[in-house]
C-alpha cells in the first residue's frame, strides 16, 4: 500500500516536470512582440510578403479571423511587431481596411459570393448594360435570389477575373 502511494507521487512530479517543460517550449515558440504603428500600406505589404511564403494551395485567409480581422500573431515575424490598430480583410478579395471600413469586408464577400453563382449560372455579370462603371446590380442577384437584401455600399466589378472593389474605377464617369 505504501509503494501505491509512493509510486502515485512519483508519477504526478513525473506530470509535473512534463506539463513544464511543454509550458516552457510553448513560451520559447511564441516571442514577446513589441506593439507597434503601422499604415495600411505596411500591412498590405507584410500580407503580400506573407502570402507569397505559402505553400500552394493554402491561401492567405488563414489570416483572417471569424470576424474579419487579421490575426497579427501570423504576421508578427514580417511587421516585427504586432500593430496597435486592428485591421480587416475580405476573405474573398483580399482587400484589407482600417477600423473605421471593418463592416465593408463582410458586405463584399457575401455579395462576391453572390456575384459568382450568378456568373455561373447565368454566364454574365449581374450589371445594368453600359454602366461605365460597372456597378453591381443588386436588383438583379436579389431578384435571382442570390441575395437577399440591398447593401449600403456601391460595389463595382474590375476587369481583374469579376473581383468586387467598394472603390469607384478611376477615370470612368457615371452618366446620370
Amino acid at each position: 500500500m505504501f509503494n501505491k502511494s509512493l509510486k502515485s507521487s512519483d508519477k504526478k512530479k513525473k506530470e509535473a516536470q512534463i506539463n513544464k517543460k511543454n509550458s516552457n517550449s510553448k513560451k520559447d515558440e511564441t516571442p514577446e512582440w513589441p506593439v507597434i504603428d503601422v499604415t495600411l500600406d505596411e500591412v498590405v505589404k507584410a500580407v503580400r510578403k506573407f502570402s507569397d511564403k505559402l505553400p500552394k494551395g493554402v491561401y492567405r485567409t488563414i489570416l483572417v479571423n471569424d470576424d474579419h480581422s487579421i490575426d497579427f500573431k501570423q504576421l508578427a515575424h514580417t511587421l516585427k511587431g504586432i500593430p496597435s490598430k486592428t485591421f480587416y480583410m475580405s476573405k474573398e478579395t483580399y482587400d484589407i481596411f482600417e477600423e473605421m471600413d471593418k463592416d465593408i469586408p463582410p458586405v463584399i464577400d457575401k455579395v462576391q459570393k453572390a456575384v459568382d453563382q450568378f456568373v455561373k449560372e447565368q454566364k454574365k455579370y449581374p450589371m445594368l448594360p453600359y454602366d461605365p462603371l460597372r456597378r453591381v446590380n443588386y436588383y438583379l442577384l436579389m431578384q435571382e435570389r442570390y441575395l437577399e437584401q440591398k447593401p449600403d455600399i456601391d460595389l463595382y466589378i474590375t476587369d481583374y477575373d469579376g473581383l468586387l472593389s467598394h472603390e469607384k474605377p478611376k477615370g470612368k464617369k457615371a452618366e446620370e
